[in-house]
């Protein structure tokens, strides 16, 4: 477990990853899979390139239950603007904020069961958050060893190097419980960082991660983003599965972006403290807040959350996901049980074709490469959803097939 703390590239080598990454998309370029521009038919279930006309069903949506398009959300987007005649304030809010602001927290707190706390984006929170667990502020003022999964997202690892300048940080291979405990037992303070739901398919092992917080005392952040709204019935998400009550050594930032059916962040917290605290620090204390429209949507989304139909578009998402499990269950697609799949075919130059393929069939589906995913193992993602027909679902399981034995 010793770790090689001099020389650069320690925690980024954009010498190494840009080239290859640009190689990629050049790939997916070429292919005219990039750079698409559309107009909604059918929500995000049809859209047409306005240029060549083709139309085709989004699969790279993150927003797995439709709200983003739900008529509730739209229009509380539109009667705030109304309401308040002014896009934001454009200042610290930790100074002053809208009233519909304050509002936004305490329906969003009522809702989870937790201090909520809202930003701009997932990665405005994690930048502002994890420096601090590292240095120790959010605990007992010294420094805690900070261990990275893996597979981790890139807006986590991103700040590897900011921590690194508070503390040892270290990498821990994918779900590994055993070298995590490891660490848990050499160092007397241990923060792990994850993923709930993994962005190219698998999940957290939270029985594991949840048993080390007992027996040592780890302190827990995890990205939930995409899982938030798609699990739970109130939407609460995967990691609150187990992570029910939220004490003072766990953290949950999850996107509100993606199923929640609106835009931003936000962080769920145990101590109201830690909020406050939180609220004037860092990427959270600048001018950058929720604008009055999306605070509107949000509230707008909350209403959703509260309703039947929550329930009625989380049961689709699992038959969905029911169906294609059955329908690919023989060709070892990561994401079993998840409405995030995973195809792992190799080299970029597949990965692109198989995308490519799908989309001539009706089907805009993302290739991933490195860095994204480890080097040789690019492949494409695929995004099941509760505004899916079943239908749909059936026609997309059926043409997948057929193209992965054609790649083959």
């Amino acid at each position: 477990m010793s770790e090689d703390i001099t020389g650069p590239h320690r925690y980024r080598n954009n010498r190494k990853m840009v080239p290859a990454s640009e190689a990629a998309w050049g790939l997916s370029r070429e292919h005219g899979m990039l750079g698409l521009v559309v107009e909604a038919v059918d929500g995000q279930n049809r859209l047409r390139d306005t240029r060549t006309g083709h139309e085709f069903a989004n699969l790279s949506s993150c927003s797995y239950l439709g709200l983003n398009s739900h008529p509730t959300v739209v229009e509380a987007g539109r009667a705030a603007l109304a309401e308040e005649a002014i896009t934001g304030l454009s200042m610290g809010e930790f100074r002053i904020r809208l009233g519909i602001m304050e509002r936004l927290e305490e329906e969003l707190s009522a809702h989870f069961g937790a201090h909520v706390l809202p930003s701009v984006s997932c990665g405005v929170l994690s930048s502002a958050i994890l420096p601090l667990l590292a240095s120790g502020h959010l605990t007992d003022g010294e420094p805690l060893v900070v261990v990275f999964d893996r597979f981790a997202h890139f807006s986590l690892n991103f700040l590897k190097p900011v921590l690194a300048d508070e503390t040892l940080v270290l990498t821990c291979p994918h779900n590994d419980m055993q070298f995590l405990e490891d660490v848990c037992k050499r160092y007397p303070r241990v923060a792990y960082v994850a993923e709930g739901v993994y962005s190219t398919g698998g999940q957290a092992d939270l029985k594991g991660i949840k048993e080390l917080q007992d027996r040592y005392g780890l302190f827990v952040y995890l990205d939930d983003s995409h899982a938030l709204s798609a699990v739970g019935g109130r939407g609460e998400g995967y990691a609150r599965t187990v992570f029910d009550t939220l004490g003072p050594r766990t953290v949950i930032v999850a996107s509100i972006a993606k199923a929640f059916g609106s835009t931003g962040g936000i962080a769920m917290l145990g101590d109201r403290e830690v909020f406050d605290f939180l609220y004037r620090s860092g990427p959270l204390a600048w001018s950058q807040g929720l604008r009055t429209a999306a605070v509107g949507t949000a509230l707008g989304a909350l209403e959703v959350h509260r309703s039947p139909e929550l329930g009625l578009r989380q049961r689709q998402l699992a038959d969905n996901i029911a169906l294609f499990d059955e329908r690919l269950r023989d060709h070892g697609l990561r994401g079993a049980g998840s409405h995030i799949k995973f195809v792992t075919v190799g080299d970029n130059d597949r990965a692109v074709r198989l995308s490519t393929e799908l989309y001539r069939r009706g089907y805009y589906c993302s290739a991933m490469f490195f860095p994204i995913v480890a080097q040789g193992q690019a492949g494409v993602r695929m995004m099941l959803r509760g505004d899916m027909p079943t239908e749909l679902t059936e026609r997309f399981a059926a043409d997948l097939l057929d193209v992965l034995a054609e790649l083959t």
